[in-house]
Formats: C-alpha cells, sequence, structure tokens
C-alpha cells in the first residue's frame, strides 16, 4: 500500500510553475562565493598591513597566490570531512568550532607548503596574523548568511528538497514523521511504503510483498525520488534483503534506518577485521597514527611552554610561599587513561589539601581559598603545573578534565557512559570547559552535560579540534567562568 502518493502528484503540478534552485547549483555557486571571498580578505588585508608598514599598499598580484592556495584547501578540507551536506542535509547546518578546526587546519598546511617550497621569504608574518583573524571572522560571517539565505529558499521551496521515499511498517511510519521533522530539514516525503505488520511475510517468495515493492519502484521512478529509507528492526536479519533487491536498480541512496537495538550505537558501521566483513558499534577512541601524532604535539607543546613560562611559574612559586603557609603545589589522586590512578599536579589555592573518599568542592566565597588563590582560579594559572603531567604521559593537553577519585566513584554509578572519559588521556583544558562547564558541580544533572561534551570531543577528536579547544580556552569568556 502506498501513502499520499496521489497527493504528492498533485503537488509536483503546482509547484512546476515557481523557479527553483537545484541543490548542487545552489552548493556550487556558494564554493565560488566562498573562494572569492577569502581571496578577497587575502588582497584586502595584504593592502591595509603593506599601507600601514610602508608607504603604498603593494600589488595586487602579490598576494593573490597565497589567497587562492589558502581558499582550494579550505575547499577541500571542509569536503574531505564532510562538512558539506547539502546533498543529504539542505538545511547545510555547520559548528562554529568546526569551521575554526578547519580553518586552523589550513593554516597549517598552508605554512608545511610554504615553508617546503621556500616561498615565504618575501610574506609578513605579521600579514599572515591579521589574515588569519579575520579571514576566519569572514568565513564565520559568510557561513551564517548562507545558513540563513538557505534555510529561506528550502522553506520557501525555492531550492529543491531531498526527494525521500519510506518503507516500513504503519508503526514505523508514523514514528520517523514524528521524530525527524522531515519538512524542516528540508526533505520531502513523496510516499510512504506500508510494509505487513507479520515480519515472516518479508520474503521473496510472497506475492504480496513482491507486488507492494513492485509498485514502489514505480512510484520511485515517477516521482523522482533521491533516497529510499527502510524502516526496520529486522535491518540487520537477513530479511532485509528482499526489502533492498528491488530498488537496487535505481538511482537512488539505499539506507536503512537507525531504529530499534541500533540507536543506542551512533558511530555504527560496516568494515572488515581481516577479510572478515564486520558491523562495527563504536571504534576505539584513538587509532595508532591519530595516538602518535597527539602525543607528538603534546609533548612538543608543552616543553616549549614549561621552558619559555618557566619565569613565571618561578614568580607564582615565590607568590605562593609569601601569601600562605603551606607547600607551594597541590597532589591529588585523579584517574587517568584507562582509569589508571596519577597524582595531579596544580598550584596550591587553598588552605587545605584533601584527597580523601569525601572531597569538599569549591563555592562561591569559600574561605579556604587564599587571596592569590582566587586570582590564580580566576585565570587558569593554577592548572599550568600540569604541563609536567603532560610530560610525564599521565594527561593531555586537550581532553576531559580529570575529577577527584572520591567523585569519580560516585558519577560512574550515576550517571551512565560516565566512565567512557577516561578512554583518552585526561586534559588540562577541554570541550566542556569552553562551553563554560567549569568549576563545581552541584547536580547529576551538570556532570551529566559535562560528560555529553566529553564524549562528543572523544568521538570527533583531530589535531585542528585540540588547536580550537586550546585557542578558545586563551580568548572564550566561557572558559574563565565559574572559578572560585
Amino acid at each position: 500500500m502506498l501513502d499520499n502518493a496521489q497527493d504528492q502528484v498533485t503537488y509536483l503540478e503546482r509547484r512546476a510553475s515557481r523557479v527553483t534552485v537545484s541543490r548542487e547549483l545552489f552548493l556550487a555557486a556558494v564554493l565560488v562565493l566562498e573562494m572569492l571571498t577569502v581571496i578577497a580578505v587575502a588582497e584586502l588585508t595584504g593592502m591595509l598591513y603593506h599601507a600601514a608598514t610602508f608607504d603604498g599598499p603593494g600589488s595586487f598580484s602579490q598576494y593573490l597566490p597565497l589567497g587562492l592556495l589558502t581558499g582550494i584547501l579550505f575547499q577541500m578540507l571542509m569536503a574531505f570531512q564532510s562538512h558539506r551536506e547539502a546533498a543529504h542535509d539542505p538545511a547545510l547546518r555547520w559548528e562554529t568550532n568546526r569551521v575554526t578546526k578547519t580553518w586552523v587546519n589550513t593554516f597549517l598546511l598552508v605554512g608545511m607548503i610554504v615553508f617546503l617550497t621556500k616561498t615565504g621569504a618575501d610574506m609578513s608574518r605579521g600579514w599572515l596574523v591579521l589574515f588569519f583573524v579575520v579571514g576566519l571572522g569572514a568565513e564565520l560571517v559568510f557561513k551564517t548568511f548562507v545558513n540563513y539565505s538557505l534555510k529561506r529558499m528550502v522553506k520557501s521551496r525555492r531550492i529543491n528538497p531531498r526527494r525521500l521515499l519510506l518503507v516500513g511498517i504503519r508503526a514505523d511510519l508514523d514514528a520517523y514523521n514524528d521524530r525527524s521533522d522531515p519538512a524542516s530539514n528540508g526533505i520531502e516525503v513523496v510516499a510512504g511504503v506500508t510494509l505487513p505488520d507479520d515480519k515472516s511475510r518479508w520474503h521473496d517468495k510472497d506475492i504480496g510483498l513482491r507486488s507492494i515493492l513492485q509498485n514502489a519502484v514505480k512510484i520511485a521512478r515517477s516521482q523522482d525520488v533521491d533516497d529510499v529509507l527502510i524502516l526496520s528492526h529486522s535491518a540487520l536479519s537477513p530479511i532485509a534483503a528482499p526489502l533492498a533487491n528491488p530498488f537496487l536498480d535505481l538511482p537512488v541512496a539505499i539506507h536503512l534506518g537507525r531504529i530499534g537495538e541500533l540507536a543506542h550505537f551512533p558511530g555504527v558501521r560496516i568494515s572488515k577485521i581481516g577479510a572478515e566483513p564486520t558491523m562495527t558499534l563504536r571504534t576505539s577512541p584513538l587509532s595508532a597514527v591519530q595516538h602518535l601524532t597527539k602525543r607528538a604535539f603534546d609533548l612538543a607543546t608543552s616543553i616549549t611552554a614549561l621552558i619559555v613560562g618557566a619565569p613565571l611559574l618561578l614568580m607564582v612559586a615565590a607568590l605562593i610561599k609569601f601569601d600562605s603557609k603551606g607547600p607551594v603545589f597541590f597532589r591529588q589522586r585523579r584517574r587517568g587513561y584507562n582509569q589508571v590512578e596519577f597524582r595531579i599536579w596544580k598550584f596550591r589555592t587553598m588552605t587545605t589539601l584533601d584527597d580523601g573518599d569525601v572531597i569538599e568542592q569549591a563555592k562561591i566565597g569559600d574561605a579556604r581559598v587564599t587571596k592569590l588563590g582566587s586570582i590564580l582560579r580566576r585565570y587558569n594559572i593554577d592548572e599550568l603545573p600540569q604541563l609536567f603531567n603532560v610530560v610525564l604521559g599521565e594527561m593531555s593537553l586537550v581532553g576531559p578534565r580529570p575529577h577527584a577519585v572520591a567523585h569519580d566513584r560516585k558519577y560512574e554509578v550515576t550517571i551512565a557512559r560516565y566512565a567512557r572519559r577516561l578512554n583518552v588521556r585526561p586534559g588540562i583544558t577541554g570541550y566542556a570547559q569552553i562551553h563554560g562547564f567549569r568549576g563545581p558541580t552541584e547536580t547529576d544533572a551538570a556532570m551529566q552535560q559535562r560528560v555529553a561534551l566529553d564524549l562528543e570531543y572523544i568521538e570527533n577528536w583531530s589535531l585542528s579540534f585540540d588547536l580550537y579547544i586550546l585557542l578558545m580556552t586563551m580568548i572564550s569568556k566561557k572558559s574563565y567562568c565559574n572559578a572560585f
């Protein structure tokens, strides 16, 4: 049985009189405009910097090559990381952190290319910094404008939506429409194929099922369907094949819906172990290459920071000894990778050194916080000695913040997937911290929000993601809130 097929044909006849733009044409226009934007920013910042530093604005051709290279690399990285999902998500959603990470990664590649080709002798470092900052701002403004324009066009039907054919039992079809709100996501459900509730009939020999699917194929052709989504709690069993086979000869994408038990595994994908095909429910947090890359970056950066920041560390240590009685450093048991305990290094900011089974978190107006300690905590200076933990391999520059062991024991019982935070090394700063989740956690709900951001970081790790978090830790106001 096919639902709403006649209504859809009537709608197509009404829409034919309107001028629409294809998704591909819109995306092509966006790519061209974005490339021109990057080049324009390179030229503008270059000429302004040259005019401020020298007597004139410099030549147009002087900044064009690097602007063009930056624009090409940025487009390639965005496409490689599947950030432009216009084909499957006409809303073209994007996130500030993703754009920022890609922009940072682009400049790392540009720097590498300039170094290897020895073409950077005539390039000003001041201009490159200005180009980076202004270019990032321009990209964020451009994305905002594109996102707004595209949503307006989708809503007004000026851009073609993704056309979807649903296949499933009545309950699954209704659940999809209630759960997914396809219209607001730029998806048009052209028809729904209602399958028999009795799944024992889902096989090639069932004449009734074959007839339903044959009619569905005809509708898919006549309605110019882009995607076929098969909703089935039994999608992993052999009976899913008869549902998908009739659509294999169509120029469409065929999907198995994530319902049933698979919904608990958002990273599920098809892969292999050796020559054996498998369904991977979740991958390991970091591959061997990713682990090596992250560790090399941690070591190089933390050792450099310790050398450059040595005068500051020594000055803070002296001020702590002068400000109050007690040791310079605060050591406390924390859990690291795979729940292995270590002792964290911090500048002492309180008159107590709690490290037992019950630890009282700091609060506003806490009498235990010293005068100097409140300043150190406010600007995250008390965290700097953790660079030693990074060098020792106990921590990373970026990762889920480690909590006191007493708190870990509490939350791993009350919060689902809490222990997964420690499937990577804990960090001096983290994704949760740049979103303002810092300081004491008075409720389980507050900790759940932290854990959700920590898990999102683990699932989406990249070196550019780490660079983005480090940058936001220094410049974002949220990174300094709740520090007392």
